[in-house]
């Protein structure tokens, strides 16, 4: 059980770490997020600034609430959901022959989108898919997938 435990809250402490160092960037200058969001050529440019926005906000939100036990289940999910978005976004430039910057890291550590970081955000989805099968559901929850009523 302790093991469980460990191996929870670690992937959490590094989802987290990775979370907040991808969001502070991108918020200090959202326009430079939003050109990076442009070039995917995946959303229509009047979503684009909104995007530049609520993206970072969101993974500043996720990135605290895997630290709180309370959170981290519906954290963890919401973590995997963003990072195979994130994969699937860049394959699909990757496969349209775009050449474009990942804009996972704001400007302060930019990279090119290639197989790689596909690769890498495949990775961590999987480690923060790891927290969804080791955490143990809320008691209401366990209810509700036994097909209780709830109390």
């Amino acid at each position: 059980m302790k093991a469980r435990k460990l191996v929870t809250w670690a992937c959490c402490v590094i989802l987290a770490a990775v979370f907040a160092l991808a969001a502070v960037p991108k918020l200090i200058d959202p326009g430079n997020f939003a050109n990076d969001l442009l070039n995917y050529r995946l959303l229509p440019e009047s979503l684009v600034g909104l995007f530049a926005l609520f993206v970072p906000a969101l993974e500043l939100v996720i990135a605290a609430a895997l630290l709180w036990p309370r959170y981290q289940r519906g954290a963890a999910l919401l973590s995997t959901v963003l990072l195979v978005g994130f994969a699937a976004a860049m394959a699909q430039a990757r496969i349209r022959g775009i050449d474009l910057s990942c804009g996972c890291f704001g400007a302060a550590f930019e990279s090119k989108v290639s197989w790689l970081t596909v690769a890498r955000s495949m990775l961590l989805a999987a480690v923060s898919a790891v927290p969804l099968f080791l955490l143990p559901l809320s008691a209401a929850a366990a209810r509700t997938a036994r097909g209780e009523r709830p109390a």
